[in-house]
């Protein structure tokens, strides 16, 4: 894997340099414990005080890290009544605390599902034993997020989500195989082994003499959000260069998977949607735009788990994206500088002042901002 900086701010060469050098592959063996008379706390008050709470507890009052939604000091127990718990004598097996952003549907969602696989598991299921989960905010996953297990070897159907806080009498807690630590994200091979699963079952689901463009760009310009702004100049860029525009959430999810799988340069806007660089093949030649002040250790480690060759572009000047939490937007792009640089032929860069979108970022109203804010918290991406 390689990586080229050519194109980023100078303020910001320092801290991506530091992340890149990283290795975020752990050679450790996974295992799965087992809790006696537990609680499973479903998702409550989500992001008070900027935590994300609900997760496993023990008899004796501890909290199972390993069974919140990532590992870290922002999730954690609340207060509950234990005698006021639902009771159930049934053994479960705890496969995951559930996000329905797609970034976090391609990392943290599966991170439990290599238990599947194992003896042990197989073992405990022909004895009863029931698949639980939660989500962030206790309600089933959509269709996508299915489909996702389902091309590992997962029916999500067959899981049931607790909903109301309740005592087993045995809860299996398998580890984590991407794993939240200090900050990082690490994964190991169990979580590789679930990736090339996944590939393996859309190239046996997708039939025919598909021809894929070598080129691809996956925007979001259709979902016309309010937390994005002036992609389109960033795409008009990508579309003079070759690169065949996709809008993903367009496809279903083995489409996007065999585009991904199947071409040699791919180029997309740094977050959720780059996250899918984890499906490419090594030595792909990836582009990531980012979208503002921040090192996203989650692309780090999916640029990793591929093998593939990174170039970053900063073309931002999100200026409405808070210091303390740059990653919840709004973001504001356009081909300054560093794109240009990277473009390499003459390419009208009109200043920001002359650009109607960029007032429009500029003054939007600060309530919008605000409901964009609690949104993308609701959704995503608070780093630990």
């Amino acid at each position: 894997m390689n990586y080229n900086f050519s194109y980023i701010f100078p303020q910001m060469k320092r801290e991506t340099l530091s992340q890149a050098s990283v290795h975020r592959f752990l050679d450790k063996p996974l295992g799965c414990k087992m809790y006696d008379k537990a609680f499973v706390l479903p998702s409550k008050d989500l992001w008070k005080d900027g935590k994300c709470f609900g997760g496993v507890v023990t008899k004796e009052g501890e909290f199972v890290e390993s069974s919140a939604w990532h590992e870290g000091k922002r999730c954690d127990k609340y207060d509950f009544d234990p005698s006021k718990a639902k009771e159930d004598a049934g053994i479960v097996i705890y496969m995951g605390f559930y996000n329905s952003c797609w970034g976090h549907a391609i990392t943290d969602n599966l991170k439990k599902l290599w238990y599947l696989k194992t003896e042990e598991c197989k073992s405990l299921l022909k004895q009863g034993a029931k698949l639980i989960y939660l989500t962030i905010d206790n309600k089933p996953q959509p269709s996508y997020v299915k489909r996702l297990f389902e091309l590992a070897d997962a029916d999500i159907d067959s899981f049931e989500l607790v909903t109301e806080i309740t005592r087993f009498d045995k809860i299996f807690v398998p580890d984590n195989s991407f794993i939240a630590d200090n900050g990082q994200r690490y994964f190991t091979q169990p979580y590789v082994d679930s990736i090339n699963l996944i590939k393996k079952n859309v190239s046996s689901t997708i039939k025919g003499n598909n021809i894929y463009p070598e080129k691809i760009y996956f925007t979001r310009t259709h979902i016309r959000s309010q937390r994005d702004w002036g992609e389109m100049s960033i795409e008009r860029v990508f579309k003079k260069k070759g690169y065949h525009i996709i809008a993903p959430e367009e496809k279903t999810v083995e489409e996007q998977i065999a585009f991904l799988m199947n071409c040699t340069y791919f180029a997309t806007t740094e977050g959720s949607i780059s996250h899918n660089v984890v499906f490419c093949q090594p030595k792909t030649e990836v582009t990531i735009v980012r979208k503002c002040y921040d090192v996203n250790k989650y692309q780090m480690a999916v640029n990793e788990v591929s093998d593939v060759n990174v170039t970053y572009i900063d073309a931002h000047n999100s200026t409405k994206a808070p210091n303390e939490a740059p990653w919840v937007g709004p973001f504001f792009l356009y081909n300054n500088e560093q794109l240009l640089k990277w473009n390499g032929s003459f390419f009208i860069n009109f200043p920001l002042w002359m650009r109607p979108i960029w007032w429009l970022y500029k003054n939007q109203d600060k309530n919008i901002v605000r409901r964009a804010m609690r949104l993308h918290a609701k959704l995503i991406n608070y780093e630990v």
